[in-house]
């Protein structure tokens, strides 16, 4: 093999190589980035709190409100959290469906300064249609809140921050899109069918419940 040949396959092998350590940095770089994000989506938020507050098991609830999938997803939660009293699950809101989506995501946010956006949540997903900021407005002043007050909250860096924040949990942490859990830690999002299974999700709770254990 002449000196050109040489030279040129070790080109070849020095290339591939680079190629070989970038692709495995990078897969290192998404992994990275994909836990953060489940650890930092896990953390509790005051006033974003359903089910039991001390829970052994931490469950995130990615919501859109208006989003078709959302409220199947969300009912199918709530029939299963009936039968469990050790999680907790922190509801965190996106804005991504449509332009009415963002607005709605803030203002629910803002409720949770004066404790509201749990009641406020659970009111929304029970809608028989998909809400706009009027009827999430008339529902929050139905239910206590100071509405003025949520919509100069709404507006604040803080709120906005909260709801990016979410958004780039859901991004890095490796979703397709929502509805979308987070459930002890691990990514779980269903099909269509899997949705509606209250079974399946207990199942899922079941597997986390003894990870958790294994992990002690």
């Amino acid at each position: 093999m002449g000196k050109p040949a040489k030279i040129a396959i070790r080109v070849i092998l020095v290339s591939l190589t680079i190629v070989v350590l970038g692709i495995a940095g990078l897969a290192g770089l998404a992994t990275y980035m994909s836990n953060s994000a489940i650890s930092k989506a896990s953390v509790a938020v005051e006033g974003q709190i359903m089910g039991n507050p001390e829970g052994t098991l931490t469950v995130v609830e990615f919501v859109d409100y208006r989003c078709h999938y959302c409220p199947i997803m969300n009912k199918t939660l709530t029939e299963a959290l009936e039968f469990e009293d050790d999680i907790k699950v922190i509801i965190r809101p996106v804005g991504w469906v449509d332009d009415m989506s963002k607005p709605i995501g803030l203002f629910v946010l803002a409720t949770s300064k004066q404790g509201k956006s749990v009641e406020l949540h659970k009111r929304l997903m029970d809608l028989a249609a998909l809400p706009d900021l009027d009827v999430t407005k008339s529902i929050a002043q139905s239910i206590g809140v100071d509405v003025a007050k949520a919509e100069q909250d709404a507006k604040t860096d803080q709120i906005a921050q909260m709801l990016q924040d979410n958004q780039d949990y859901v991004m890095n942490a490796g979703f397709q899109g929502i509805p979308a859990l987070i459930i002890g830690g691990w990514r779980y999002q269903p099909d269509d069918v899997g949705m509606k299974s209250v079974n399946n999700l207990r199942i899922k709770f079941s597997d986390s419940f003894k990870r958790l254990k294994n992990e002690k």
